[in-house]
């Protein structure tokens, strides 16, 4: 899943295209974006459950040239996760609830033409209809849904506003919900996973397993979370010069579930849920292929050293040396194919 992810040149055109014709800005205007996006980023961090302020203009023009390229980011990242894992076949619609402009359904677009998304302020947000099209369906509440079976429910940042799932969402066939990286937030992620299991669905992604989750069990402060490499464009640079918070890599953490069941992993799969931390003597990096919380380690003496990516597959060697919470790596450990 950690790969590159870029803005597309047809969108990076529809944003300065908008920020023209309706806020007389354009990409190039750092100083004022910045101002833009340090006022929303100062309203979030003082309001954290507050919802965003689509009314204001400034709120409009930080979202679009700043959380927009970073969110499109991340859910292109996990939209990737889902098709190599076959996670939308038998899918035909969308229900994206709290969908803000609709940034996740512009992830989606490729891959199904039916979108409703639920949004409070969709007088404003559907405004931005170059991101999800305009034969979208806007609402202010979830409507009827026809076809459970087959519909997916999308969940991107908008769960921090609840207290829990919504019935309705229990009833659709799959789920994809994203979260912001955050301790809190991805540990009650990880409480919801499970859920979610008791409540009849299977984990595709990121777990491995379908057991209980060992960072919630064997942990009383981690969480999961996955990075992505976020290739900025040279405006999103300059943009970022006027800003404290700088975006070379993202985090956001998910889950893909679905009542039918997920394809079960071989034994020697697992999932790097952790960066390589070096250690005296050893590397270790924290993974996930059952309810044990485990490390690979690869031992400084023999000389052995590698650089996985956080959140992908790998192949577990035939040769590694279970030494207590220790998966010790005689031979290197390769990405699987997927």
């Amino acid at each position: 899943m950690p790969r590159s992810r870029t803005l597309p040149p047809e969108l990076e055109g529809k944003i300065n295209e908008v920020l023209k014709t309706r806020f007389g800005l354009s990409l190039q205007d750092a100083s004022s974006l910045a101002e833009a996006v340090k006022k929303l980023s100062d309203f979030f961090i003082e309001n954290p459950d507050g919802a965003t302020p689509w009314a204001q203009s400034w709120a409009q023009v930080a979202y679009l040239v700043y959380f927009l390229p970073l969110n499109h980011a991340r859910v292109q990242a996990v939209v990737r996760e889902a098709l190599s894992q076959d996670f939308f076949a038998g899918l035909d619609q969308v229900v994206d609830f709290g969908a803000g402009p609709g940034t996740a359904s512009l992830a989606l677009r490729e891959h199904f033409q039916s979108f409703t998304l639920v949004e409070k302020a969709k007088e404003i947000c559907a405004r931005f209809d170059f991101l999800t099209g305009s034969e979208a369906l806007w609402l202010d509440k979830v409507p009827e849904i026809n076809r459970p079976q087959s519909t997916l429910g999308v969940f991107s940042y908008s769960l921090t506003e609840l207290t829990t799932l919504p019935a309705w969402a229990q009833r659709l066939e799959a789920l994809m919900i994203l979260e912001p990286s955050t301790q809190q937030d991805g540990r009650k992620l990880l409480e919801l996973r499970q859920k979610l299991i008791e409540a009849g669905f299977s984990l595709w992604a990121p777990c491995t397993h379908q057991g209980r989750c060992p960072l919630l069990t064997h942990s009383k402060t981690d969480w999961c979370h996955d990075r992505i490499h976020f290739a900025r464009p040279p405006w999103f640079e300059k943009l970022e010069q006027h800003l404290p918070m700088k975006n070379k890599t993202l985090t956001t953490s998910y889950l893909l579930a679905r009542k039918k069941k997920a394809p079960l992993k071989a034994s020697n799969i697992a999932r790097t849920i952790g960066d390589r931390l070096e250690e005296k003597g050893k590397d270790r990096q924290l993974l996930c292929r059952g309810e044990e919380r485990e490390f690979l380690a690869w031992m400084h003496k023999q000389g052995l050293r590698q650089d996985l990516p956080r959140g992908v597959l790998v192949e577990l060697p035939a040769d590694a040396q279970k030494v207590s919470n220790e998966l010790r790596i005689q031979s290197p450990v390769k990405e699987a194919s997927t």
